[in-house]
């Protein structure tokens, strides 16, 4: 009897390792806090890589890249729905100034897209 409370009780640590509690199971979305940590930090100092992406090769070269990229100021995310979030934020470069980029991030697929960049 004493093996199988253990198992049962080990059972509800690793249901709780794996979702979190409040609102698992219940399709709770991430946080606006966690989805701009997200952007800021994994996604900014990646910029060219998404810039290339987003406008093509050839647009890109033109360019000549974006380069290191600093974020400063106020992000704001909005939900738009569907798991879909839009976060918008302000960046220093040394070859454009500054700029507001626009990201979407998508819960579903974890995927990041630069939708807006646009320079003073």
């Amino acid at each position: 009897m004493k093996s199988k409370a253990k198992w049962f009780l080990l059972g509800g640590l690793v249901a709780l390792l794996v979702c979190p509690l409040p609102g698992c199971g219940q399709g709770s979305r991430m946080s606006s806090q966690q989805v701009t940590y997200m952007i800021v930090n994994y996604a900014v100092p990646y910029i060219d890589h998404y810039y290339k992406e987003s406008v093509g090769v050839e647009a890109y070269q033109a360019s000549g890249g974006i380069g290191d990229v600093t974020p400063f100021g106020q992000w704001v995310p909005n939900y738009v729905g569907n798991g879909i979030w839009r976060v918008q934020g302000a960046v220093a470069t040394k070859g454009f100034g500054n700029c507001l980029t626009t990201w979407t991030f998508d819960e579903t697929t974890s995927d990041i897209r630069l939708i807006g960049f646009t320079c003073d």
